[in-house]
């Protein structure tokens, strides 16, 4: 089976797409470039990771000589760059895949690599790139999510009682499951094992859209809270953007409903506070 390097591994994104590169039978070399950066979460991510086929490597992708050898020794079939938290600088997101893109190239020398993907890159900054298939996500939520996101901190507030700051009743979130993301990048990617080549940015579809309110409305009905947190009100503005999808080509678009991916982040979210608690009491 085809061998796929997931660069940032404890990354949401990244953790997920490992875990289920590995249920499929790839070979998996997760590369966790955040070193000493990385939450608690993170940490958790790889250990839960834990499996045969997967190659935990602790490196910088600004390491060349580093990365060559890696690229050497594994021979990728498959690249995929995951970002960090939301916050990253987005000018380091960009020297990143810099970085990842010419070894990619180099490979080109040895063994090629089939596929380069990409998540959440700045559109203006790869819309004339011909070397990677850039996939653009919306409001991905899911178990293990990022602290930092919308529907953890939704979560939280509701859970905990805390005022959300910095967002608006009426804004509208594009929710999007992450087992729907990563059902996408694992079909898109046995696509180009059959022989397509694909490049270019694409966006994946949300499978909901709601209100912030409707969304903090529905984690307290599944936590059995009741909701208390007034947002302020402002006339929203709903952007979508005109980069087309993968639903035509892989025949498979979002469809997890909110209720449901919420079902299962709660309950993820429930099991994690417990485990914590019990760590710290010990």
């Amino acid at each position: 089976m085809d061998r796929v390097m997931v660069i940032g591994v404890s990354t949401f994104k990244g953790f997920h797409l490992a875990r289920r590169l590995l249920k499929e039978g790839y070979e998996v070399i997760g590369i966790d470039d955040e070193g000493e950066a990385k939450t608690q979460l993170a940490r958790q991510r790889l250990y839960v990771l834990s499996h045969p086929s997967f190659h935990l490597i602790r490196t910088d992708v600004f390491h060349k000589p580093h990365m060559r050898q890696i690229a050497t020794m594994y021979e990728p079939n498959h690249v995929i760059l995951c970002c960090g938290s939301s916050s990253t600088n987005q000018e380091r997101k960009i020297e990143r895949y810099e970085q990842v893109k010419q070894l990619v190239m180099n490979q080109k020398s040895r063994v090629p690599i089939q596929s380069f993907i990409t998540f959440d890159l700045p559109v203006e900054q790869t819309c004339h790139s011909s070397s990677a298939l850039h996939l653009i996500t919306e409001d991905v939520y899911g178990p293990w999510d990022d602290p930092t996101t919308l529907f953890s901190k939704a979560v939280l507030a509701v859970d905990q009682g805390h005022r959300m700051v910095g967002y608006y009743a009426t804004d509208i979130v594009k929710a999007s499951y992450i087992d729907d993301v990563v059902e996408t990048v694992v079909r898109v990617i046995k696509l180009i094992q059959s022989g397509l080549s694909l490049v270019g940015q694409f966006r994946i579809d949300a499978s909901d859209y709601v209100h912030v309110q409707t969304l903090l409305a529905e984690i307290g009905h599944q936590l059995h809270r009741p909701v208390h947190i007034s947002l302020p009100m402002r006339e929203h503005v709903f952007q979508e953007t005109d980069l087309p999808t993968l639903e035509a080509m892989i025949g498979f678009r979002p469809r997890t409903p909110l209720h449901e991916g919420l079902r299962q982040t709660i309950e993820w979210y429930d099991a994690y506070q417990t485990m914590m608690k019990e760590d710290m009491s010990t």
